[in-house]
């Protein structure tokens, strides 16, 4: 309702009509004054003296709809949202990518950080798991199925510094190692054992189809 002392005049020149109207300029809010969308007042749009809120309290989900690209970026125009029509959405740090969804799933660019006990989950019932426990490294498979490790050319397990503790060529020996030295290869005819072969007590060492040889 119009105050008495607003002419009709006056009054159209401050108040949008109810049936609406077209805004030529700038509607100002000041703090805390909202914009405020829907019979249930779903919807308020405002700043709060040092944020910008949007603020949607509906029972649907609150829709950003865009028919080409849509774009959240910083004042200076460096993006931290790109999403792209019928293509990639990327997320950035620092104007640069970081994931991007793509057709087939989503490439990273740099590190996927993991904190303790966090894992990496593969297999539709959770078969395979990577994690770090705070103390150990773990890689736990539990599918019915064998685990798998596969590689075209050699296959090396070593240390940090680079010490060798098992050693697979293609098509070549593997190598088991102590203290990055060489102590049990297989050979094209068989094995070769580089220092001792200790058995212990009642252990051991048989020859023949029927085990004939027996030495211990």
């Amino acid at each position: 309702q119009l105050s008495e002392h607003y002419t009709s005049a006056e009054a159209d020149a401050e108040f949008v009509t109810k049936t609406g109207d077209t805004m030529t300029g700038n509607l100002s809010f000041g703090d805390n004054d909202k914009a405020i969308f829907g019979d249930a007042n779903e919807l308020q749009i405002y700043n709060d003296g040092t944020h910008t809120v949007i603020s949607e309290s509906g029972p649907g989900a609150f829709k950003i709809t865009a028919d080409a690209g849509l774009w959240i970026q910083s004042n200076n125009g460096e993006f931290r949202i790109n999403t792209d029509a019928n293509g990639a959405v990327a997320l950035y740090y620092d104007n640069a990518v970081k994931l991007a969804t793509t057709a087939t799933g989503i490439n990273v660019t740099g590190n996927a950080n993991f904190g303790d006990n966090d894992k990496a989950i593969f297999g539709d019932a959770n078969e395979l798991q990577i994690y770090n426990d705070g103390t150990h490294t773990v890689i736990a498979e539990s599918g019915p199925g064998a685990f798998k490790i596969t590689a075209d050319a050699g296959l090396w397990i070593q240390s940090n510094n680079g010490e060798f503790r098992i050693n697979t060529d293609a098509n070549g020996a593997v190598a088991l190692y102590y203290d990055n030295a060489v102590k049990l290869a297989t050979t094209a005819t068989g094995i070769n054992v580089t220092g001792n072969a200790n058995f212990g007590d009642n252990d051991k060492a048989i020859f023949g189809d029927a085990n004939e040889l027996q030495i211990y």
